[in-house]
C-alpha cells in the first residue's frame, strides 16, 4: 500500500536556482487587444539581464495539484546589475540549438520567425557553500540553448492582446543544454534529487542555507571584444517563520534548521552569561539553561572542563544537524557573533552599518576589556592576598568600574545627541552595547557605585532596557539558580 504523507507547513527543503536570461521591453506600448507581430516584437526588445528565478521545488510539486505553481515561484528573483542592450549584442547573433529551422513542432503562423536566431551568450552558474573559500562551477550553458527566442516569447505573451509596457521584464525560462553539465537548475543537475552534484569537496541535491549562487554571462568574439552582464548573486538564508507558527514546533526552535538543541551553561549573575541570554532572546531562540555553581567550584569539574578548558561561563552547546556533532562555544562576544551568523533573518544586536559597528565595538571593549577583568572575584581575591591586604578588592574594583563607566558615559551621550535615539548607540532599538551595559551596571552596584548619581545617562538607558522584552527574562534575578 502506498501511504501518502499529509501536507505540512515548514521551511523549504528542496530549494533551487533557475538559470534564466530576462528580456526588457522597450516602448511604445501596443494598444489594448492588439497583438505584436514578429517584426514589432524584435523592435520592442530593449535589452537583457541575467536572472535567477529561485524556486521551491517541494512546494511546486504540491501546488501542481490542485492549485498550479504559485508560491513556489514568487519567493524571490535576483537580477544582474545592468541591462545589456540588444544593440550591444548584434555582433553576437547566432543560430539556436534548434537549428536553422523550428520543425518539431512547426510553430503556429504568428510564432514563425523567418530570420530565426538568438544571441551567443556564454552562461555559468557557481555555488559557494558557507564553509567554502571559493565558488565551484556546477553549470555552463548558452542562451542559444533556448528553443524559443526572445522575440517569439514576446509575441506569444501579447497574442491575446496583452499590453506590453516599457520596462516590462520577461524571464526566459530555464536555459539548459544537452549535457548534464549544461542543466540550468539543481532539479535537472541532480535529476530530481536522485543523484548528488559535486560542489567543490561537498555535494548537493538542492541548495542549503548559507549557499551563495553566482550567475555570470558574457559574449565574446574576435574583433568585437567582450560584452559582460555583471554578476547575478544571491545567498540562501534560513527560513523566517511567522511568530504564530505552531506546526509541531515553535518558530523559536526552527529559526535555524542546521544548528539545534541549544544549551547555555551559565551562572545567574555572570555578566557574560547575562549578555548571551539577551542575545538568545533577541533571536527568539529556544534554549535550555544548565546552571554552573561558581561558588562551589563546579566550573572546575572535569565534565565542565571538557566543554571549556578555561573553566568559565558562559558555554553555548549546540548540535550541527548536518554532521551530527555537538559543539561547545565560549566567550560571550564569539557566541553573539555566532548567533548572528546562524540566525541572520531574526532581529539582531549587531549594527549593520560599518561606522556604527566600529562605534559599538569601542563601547563594548570599554566594558569587556577595560572593566570586567578588573572586577572578577578570582582576580580580586588573588590581588588582595598577594598585596597582603594593602589593596582592597572592593576599592580596586570600584576605582576601575568608575573609570570605565565615565568613558562610556561620554561616548554614549555624544552618540545619543548626534543620532537622537534613546539607546547607547543613539539607535531606537537596543544593540550589543546595551546588552553589555545592563549586567555591568548591576555589578557596579555590588561594588557600591552610585550609578544614578554618577552616570545618569547610562542609568536612563538601563531603566529603558528593564522593560524591553529582550532583557526582562534575561535578568539575573529571573534565573533558576538566582540567590534570594
Amino acid at each position: 500500500m502506498i501511504r501518502k504523507r499529509a501536507a505540512s507547513l515548514g521551511p523549504v527543503r528542496l530549494f533551487d536556482f533557475e538559470l534564466e536570461v530576462a528580456s526588457i521591453v522597450g516602448g511604445p506600448p501596443n494598444a489594448m487587444g492588439q497583438p505584436l507581430t514578429m517584426d514589432q516584437a524584435k523592435k520592442r526588445i530593449f535589452g537583457f539581464l541575467l536572472m535567477n528565478d529561485w524556486s521551491a521545488r517541494d512546494i511546486q510539486k504540491w501546488e501542481y495539484v490542485p492549485l498550479g505553481p504559485f508560491t513556489a515561484k514568487n519567493l524571490g528573483t535576483t537580477l544582474s546589475p545592468w541591462i545589456v542592450t540588444a544593440e550591444a549584442l548584434q555582433a553576437f547573433v547566432g543560430t539556436t540549438s534548434a537549428g536553422p529551422e523550428q520543425a518539431e513542432p512547426t510553430p503556429l503562423e504568428y510564432l514563425q520567425d523567418p530570420a530565426y536566431s538568438s544571441y551567443d551568450i556564454q552562461l555559468q552558474v557557481q555555488i559557494q557553500g558557507r564553509n567554502m573559500t571559493e565558488p565551484h562551477t556546477v553549470c555552463t550553458s548558452n542562451f542559444l540553448n533556448l528553443y524559443w527566442n526572445a522575440a517569439q516569447q514576446l509575441v506569444h505573451h501579447s497574442v491575446t492582446g496583452c499590453v506590453m509596457n516599457p520596462g516590462d521584464l520577461l524571464g526566459s525560462g530555464t536555459i539548459s543544454g544537452q549535457t548534464d553539465r549544461a542543466f540550468g537548475s539543481m532539479l535537472e543537475l541532480s535529476w530530481k534529487g536522485t543523484k548528488e552534484v559535486p560542489v567543490g569537496e561537498e555535494k548537493r541535491k538542492f541548495l542549503q542555507d548559507g549557499d551563495t549562487v553566482i550567475m555570470r554571462g558574457w559574449s565574446s568574439k574576435s574583433g568585437h571584444g567582450r560584452v559582460g552582464f555583471g554578476e547575478c548573486s544571491g545567498k540562501v538564508l534560513p527560513a523566517k517563520l511567522p511568530a504564530d507558527f505552531t506546526n509541531g514546533h515553535s518558530a523559536a526552535t526552527t529559526v535555524t534548521s542546521r544548528y539545534q538543541n541549544l544549551k547555555l551553561y551559565s551562572y545567574w549573575r555572570s555578566s557574560s552569561s547575562w549578555r548571551v541570554r539577551i542575545a538568545l532572546n533577541t533571536k527568539e531562540l529556544a534554549y535550555e539553561v544548565i546552571p554552573i555553581d561558581l561558588k562551589t567550584g563546579q566550573q572546575r569539574d572535569e565534565s565542565f572542563l571538557a566543554k571549556n578548558p578555561m573553566g568559565q561561563v558562559p558555554v553555548l552547546e549546540y548540535t550541527d544537524t548536518e554532521t551530527g556533532q555537538t559543539h561547545y562555544l565560549s566567550q560571550s562576544v564569539a557566541i553573539l557573533e555566532f548567533l548572528d551568523q546562524v540566525a541572520p533573518t531574526k532581529k539582531s544586536l549587531m549594527p549593520r552599518n560599518a561606522h556604527d559597528r566600529v562605534a559599538a565595538t569601542e563601547m563594548v571593549e570599554l566594558i569587556n576589556a577595560g572593566i570586567q577583568p578588573l572586577q572578577n572575584a578570582p582576580m580580586l581575591k588573588k590581588l588582595e592576598k598577594e598585596s597582603e591586604g594593602k589593596i582592597t578588592a572592593e576599592e580596586f574594583a570600584r576605582q576601575h568600574i568608575v573609570k570605565g563607566l565615565k568613558g562610556l558615559e561620554q561616548l554614549v551621550a555624544k552618540r545619543r545627541e548626534q543620532y537622537g535615539g534613546p539607546y547607547c548607540l543613539g539607535n531606537f532599538s537596543p544593540t550589543i552595547v546595551d546588552a553589555f551595559l545592563v549586567p555591568q551596571l548591576y555589578n557596579a552596584r555590588r561594588f557600591k557605585v552610585n550609578v544614578e548619581e554618577e552616570f545618569p545617562v547610562l542609568a536612563e538607558i538601563e531603566s529603558l532596557c528593564a522593560t524591553h522584552r529582550w532583557f526582562v527574562s534575561a535578568h539575573a534575578a529571573k534565573q533558576v539558580d538566582a540567590e534570594s
